[in-house]
């Protein structure tokens, strides 16, 4: 072999070196990364979630391979903690480039004690150890009560009432509430708004619609029902008192007697039991020979003057005739006798 051939093979193996040294000197050297601090609030008997990403530093790149993930520390007691996923793998190339990501999951159970705990999340992986700390702050388990305001309320035959629902959340409570209403008797009508109340709202309005018939005027208790995941159904009471619409009517007097062709008058009164319709009146079966006539014909007051008229020829003997008065779709009666004398 020629001197020159051996230069040649000296330079080509040279400059294949350089160019392998070249690139093991610029290849990026395998690190990583994590926030230096966590926290994770946790109530009772919930579970908590955290991200925690792996990022390269400037001008470096994730190393390939598996980076696991741990908790150094001992769990405080009702307290489980897991990774999903507990290893990570980065495969060579793009993967290393790019930030990897897991999640802690906490999971606080009910006897799980509350306070502030600090733990250490360790990640391993490519001849590397990473650490955060974690604030793990266990809080007591969401709750909720359930109050009506007012807890007593009257409602008349025919109308309506409404009451406040209030939901009073503790600090944890962040779920919404759904309510339900029993007891109420055949005829009332119960609605609340909103039947779901969300987890940024405190109260729902309950609206309680008594027909003027066909509810009977006692007292009735409600039960309102509380229901949210997780927590326990929960109730508040409510006392209605329907309060009775209605009238009577009462001649005064009841019988009278009367000559041909003379009148006389009858009182009748509107005895009113939370009731401000007017009443209008009329006579039914009036007997031949007498002519009635009322004033005021319809009132809001208290009574109205029947004036009762006997014909000139009209025949002595005892008579009978009803006056009807109508009001709010009730009709009450009251029998008036008659004799006409001599």
């Amino acid at each position: 072999m020629s001197k020159t051939t051996k230069i040649g093979i000296g330079v080509a193996v040279l400059a294949v070196i350089g160019i392998v040294v070249g690139i093991l000197v610029t290849r990026p050297k395998g690190d990583f990364t994590m926030p230096a601090t966590l926290s994770l609030p946790v109530p009772r008997t919930r579970t908590g979630t955290l991200d925690i990403t792996l990022t390269p530093p400037q001008g470096k790149v994730l190393p390939a391979g598996d980076i696991t993930f741990s908790i150094k520390e001992r769990l405080p007691a009702g307290v489980k903690a897991t990774f999903n996923p507990a290893k990570i793998t980065v495969k060579s190339g793009d993967d290393q480039k790019k930030p990897q990501k897991t999640t802690l999951i906490v999971e606080a159970s009910p006897e799980a004690k509350t306070g502030s705990y600090t733990l250490t999340i360790v990640a391993e992986g490519g001849g590397l150890t990473r650490e955060s700390k974690l604030t793990l702050n266990v809080q007591v388990a969401p709750d909720y009560s359930l109050e009506v305001s007012p807890a007593t309320v009257t409602v008349k035959q025919g109308a309506s009432v409404t009451v406040a629902v209030n939901v009073k959340r503790n600090e944890t409570m962040n779920d919404p509430v759904d309510l339900t209403v029993t007891g109420a008797p055949a005829g009332m009508k119960v609605t609340v708004d909103p039947a779901k109340v969300p987890a940024d709202k405190a109260s729902a309005t309950l609206k309680i619609e008594v027909p003027a018939t066909g509810v009977d005027a006692k007292d009735y208790t409600l039960t309102i029902t509380g229901k949210a995941p997780g927590i326990a159904d929960k109730t508040a009471f409510l006392k209605v008192t329907v309060q009775l619409v209605d009238f009577s009517l009462k001649a005064e007097p009841s019988m009278v007697t009367i000559r041909p062709g003379a009148s006389t008058e009858v009182k009748i009164s509107i005895i009113r039991t939370n009731f401000t319709d007017p009443v209008s009146f009329r006579a039914k079966n009036v007997p031949a020979g007498l002519s009635v006539t009322f004033s005021p014909a319809s009132t809001t007051g208290n009574e109205t003057t029947v004036t009762i008229a006997a014909a000139a020829d009209a025949a002595p003997g005892s008579y009978s005739f009803t006056v009807e008065g109508t009001a709010a779709g009730k009709t009450k009666t009251v029998t008036i006798s008659v004799t006409i004398g001599d």
